[in-house]
């Protein structure tokens, strides 16, 4: 706020207050006391000069950042000195959170699920009414294609896809929540894989305001999900819009204050808002206004047809399941190579043949970011040693290693012989994921058998297995371990070996069984995403 002396302090603040006062006097804030003054009426802050302006920082993104300043520059210039920037809605959030020292007077939000979390968690701060919409839809570039039926799943895992970085995006947020609801629904057969799929993304997330420039045109085009409001500034020839199948969310652009806001702030700006110079502002920026809900560019979806803001508990969930897919994994593939890997598994194929093809292909599904390494095990490798290291844990995006892995894996039909060396191969590789531990990454061990442990050279027992496991565990570096069973190996059988597996510091184990190599999509998934089936 300006400095100004006592005198003038209360002379601007009864004028102020008058004008606060007539705003919300009708009810719930400013936005019913507009109402009741009219269209085409002006706000009361406007009906009198104040001596000294207050000042006013308002935050929004950039999409809004011209169409804000101008609205806030049809208010009295004597009572309001508005200064609005632009950032990440995630970032706002967040000073908002922590009641951070540049924390802004008011914050206009595009998620009204984000602003709603969060006034639920931050005492103080509160949610008013949306100034402005603006649906998000898919953008197809002249000679692609549109998936069909157009859904947010399929647009996910479409390889000639972008999608804005979903964790400082609103739009990317919604089209990652939208898309995670469509694939929930899919059947248990389909979702893991699609699911895994979407980790592809992962390498077609590009920013935002790249979208429109760079992959709208010839040189890079791809489909990708963005608003109506900018489709309609960019004006790019050749580009058409699609509505999803499914429902068509929306950017609801939400004021938000906080304890700290200055008095009649945001009253005055809504006002202004929905003024009628406010809407015609708007609406000549390509957003969709209360007085003019119509679409702004061809081929856009009815008012009627948009969806409601989702809710917070949904948008949080879809926020932490693509954290859970970009964060990169440290993975340990070990397979069983004893001589019962010969026999046959459902479908025809050998076991051995459905172990390294579910290995492959979830190495296909993982992105260069996470590493992966091959071992294989059966009773006297090498000596004594019951398992063998064929490829070390490196990046799959480095050393040509994706090739490694695959000839490697495609070996594995001659490597065959001897007995299944369980306890101490999970010995040997537990303490191998400790000592490389990657503080970055989840920290797997994948390994394959189709039976239990028959070292008839020897080895560990299981009491002893424990023991050591518990050695060599550190809460700091917590593993994960998952047995995978072939050849219709009970899943109890393995049980026990899960249960040696400590859980100090987020570690643990879990036992799943493998017929056809589809399969193991579900089982990574629900790996990376930490639902862990609790052993008993």
């Amino acid at each position: 706020m300006g400095r100004h002396g006592g005198a003038v302090d209360r002379a601007r603040t009864t004028v102020a207050g008058v004008a606060v006062g007539l705003l919300v006097v009708a009810g719930v804030g400013g936005w019913q006391a507009w109402e009741r003054l009219g269209p085409g009426a002006e706000p009361a802050a406007a009906a009198a000069s104040c001596v000294d302006p207050t000042d006013v920082t308002v935050t929004t993104t950039t999409a809004m950042r011209e169409p804000l300043e101008a609205v806030a520059g049809t208010l009295d210039r004597g009572c309001w000195k508005v200064t609005v920037t632009a950032e990440p809605a995630t970032t706002t959030a967040r000073r908002f959170e922590t009641a951070a020292a540049d924390t802004p007077d008011v914050w206009v939000a595009d998620s009204a699920p984000l602003a709603r979390e969060v006034a639920a968690t931050s005492q103080g701060v509160s949610v008013g009414e949306v100034l402005a919409s603006t649906p998000v839809l898919l953008a197809v570039p002249r000679g692609l294609t549109a998936p069909d039926p157009v859904t947010w799943a399929a647009t996910l895992v479409a390889e000639d896809s972008r999608m804005p970085d979903p964790t400082t995006s609103t739009v990317g947020s919604l089209t990652l929540m939208e898309g995670f609801g469509e694939i929930d629904t899919l059947p248990a057969n389909r979702r893991g894989g699609a699911l895994a799929r979407v980790g592809g993304m992962l390498s077609r997330v590009v920013p935002e305001d790249t979208l429109l420039t760079s992959h709208a045109g010839p040189g890079d085009a791809a489909i990708f999900p963005t608003t109506e409001q900018q489709v309609y500034r960019a004006k790019v020839a050749g580009l058409t819009v699609r509505r999803a199948t499914s429902t068509t969310p929306a950017l609801e652009y939400t004021a938000v204050t906080s304890a700290r806001t200055a008095p009649g702030a945001a009253d005055a700006l809504v006002a202004a808002a929905r003024s009628a110079e406010g809407q015609r502002i708007l609406r000549a920026a390509g957003f969709r206004t209360r007085t003019d809900p119509s679409p702004v560019v061809e081929g856009a979806p009815p008012a009627a047809a948009l969806a409601g803001a989702a809710g917070a508990a949904q948008a949080k969930a879809a926020q932490q399941m693509w954290a859970a897919i970009a964060r990169p994994t440290r993975l340990l593939n070990i397979i069983d190579t004893s001589g019962s890997m010969r026999a046959a598994a459902a479908g025809g194929a050998s076991r051995i043949e459905v172990a390294a093809a579910a290995s492959s292909g979830a190495n296909q599904l993982l992105a260069d970011h996470n590493s992966v390494g091959l071992w294989t095990f059966s009773t006297r490798q090498r000596g004594r040693i019951d398992w063998t290291q064929v490829q070390p844990v490196r990046p799959l995006g480095s050393a040509d290693q994706r090739s490694r892995l695959a000839f490697s894996l495609g070996s594995l039909p001659t490597r065959l012989g001897g007995d299944t060396g369980l306890y101490d191969t999970v010995d040997a590789g537990y303490a191998a994921m400790v000592k490389g531990y990657d503080p970055q990454a989840v920290n797997l061990m994948v390994l394959f058998t189709d039976g239990v442990n028959d070292d008839t050279s020897g080895g560990l027992s299981l009491a002893q297995l424990r023991s050591r496991l518990a050695k060599v565990a550190d809460p700091k570096r917590p593993v994960t371990v998952l047995l995978i069973g072939l050849g219709g190996i009970d899943a109890k059988t393995l049980g026990p070996v899960a249960r040696a597996v400590p859980t100090a510091g987020g570690g643990g184990a879990a036992v799943f069984t493998v017929d056809r190599p589809e399969d193991i999509a579900d089982v990574y998934v629900t790996m990376l995403l930490r639902r862990l089936p609790q052993q008993r």
